[in-house]
């Protein structure tokens, strides 16, 4: 409301514009996420650690944002990839050596 207020009616044209990639994205998400029901669910590990990679990224692009701190998120964006799958690993390893 208060970006409408200022900035006038091109912003209810980027809402559009928001809906349609951000609305696409969670369909898409929501739609292949039923497909992987059996190894992708929100409460398995891996999700839960790429959820927390992701949580402390946007920790690191708020204090930048803030200038409270220079933190150099792009260093951290492979853990988005390697926390889930040391999380697997850490999952799978004990079953391999019993």
């Amino acid at each position: 409301m208060a970006f409408a207020a200022a900035l006038g009616p091109g912003v209810l044209l980027s809402t559009l514009t928001i809906l349609v990639y951000q609305g696409g994205l969670s369909l898409m998400a929501r739609l292949s996420g039923v497909g992987l029901v059996g190894s992708a669910v929100a409460e398995s590990p891996p999700v839960l650690e790429m959820t927390a990679a992701g949580g402390v990224l946007i920790l690191g692009i708020a204090l930048v944002l803030l200038e409270l701190k220079q933190v150099r998120a792009a260093n951290l964006l492979p853990a988005i990839a390697i926390a889930p799958l040391a999380a697997w690993l850490a999952e799978a390893v004990p079953r391999w050596l019993r």
